[in-house]
């Protein structure tokens, strides 16, 4: 069974790693982040904080499109081209077969974070002769953001078309991004059936903004680690669901 599932893992990564989307996007991100670090109009301080800013920025970017496109299709197209029915066929769980498609796609899609990331620390480097363990807690909590909108995507893939999940995985993506501080205001600004709405979509909603370290990177902020183990727990704990949700839902499905 291990071994099917890392023959799917390979099989999805290959796939993924073929799409144009993917190349544009890291292309893309390269050229930004490497135009940010080398042409300089500022003094030495200010430079770092753009390379911060910038590369934090495309990497998150980069990698939460890129996951949404390469996920919201893929179970999709596997059902509408009966790809899927020879694999189901032999004695392959439908949740490995899923699992092993998520997980195909984000390490396609790591693969590309990973070059953007490693260019950005050089640059740091370059600039600074040295890189902090803020940039590389800051990347890594990129990572697992962008598992996140991944998971939410195969959860949604498997109600929706592709181009109904790309749209309503973004929509989640941007509502999830908003401070949170102001949903919880509103809630007490309101009383009853208002307020308990408003509560419970603050809480359904992944708090986007919590996985995001660019603010404490760019501005040398510390961090307590009670807090990065929160944030890493809540992660993890909130793709494992959508991930399960999915499984769930797909192993109910007739295809």
């Amino acid at each position: 069974m291990l071994r099917a599932f890392f023959a799917l893992v390979k099989l999805s990564f290959l796939e993924a790693v073929r799409r144009q989307i993917l190349h544009v996007m890291v292309l893309l991100s390269l050229v930004v982040i490497a135009v940010a670090g080398t042409v300089s109009f500022f003094d030495l301080g200010v430079q770092v904080k753009i390379v911060k800013d910038t590369g934090m920025v495309m990497i998150l970017l980069a990698g939460s499109l890129s996951v949404v496109f390469l996920i919201s299709g893929a179970l999709f197209h596997d059902v509408e081209q009966r790809l899927v029915y020879p694999v189901l066929a032999r004695p392959i769980p439908r949740g490995l077969y899923l699992f092993a498609r998520y997980t195909g796609a984000l390490a396609a899609v790591y693969a590309g974070m990973t070059l953007m990331a490693l260019t950005l620390l050089a640059l740091l480097w370059v600039h600074l002769h040295y890189v902090s363990e803020l940039a590389m807690v800051a990347i890594a909590f990129t990572y697992l953001e962008v598992a996140l909108v991944g998971a939410l995507a195969m959860l949604l893939s498997t109600f929706f078309t592709p181009a109904m999940t790309a749209t309503l995985t973004l929509f989640l993506y941007l509502l999830g991004s908003l401070k949170m501080g102001y949903l919880h205001h509103l809630a007490e600004r309101n009383t009853g059936f208002a307020k308990w709405a408003i509560t419970a979509i603050s809480t359904v909603l992944p708090n986007m903004e919590a996985f995001r370290f660019k603010d404490a990177l760019v501005h040398d902020l510390t961090v307590p680690a009670s807090y990065l183990l929160l944030v890493a727990i809540y992660g993890i704990c909130y793709s494992a669901t959508c991930v399960a949700l999915s499984i769930w839902n797909f192993g109910r499905r007739e295809v």
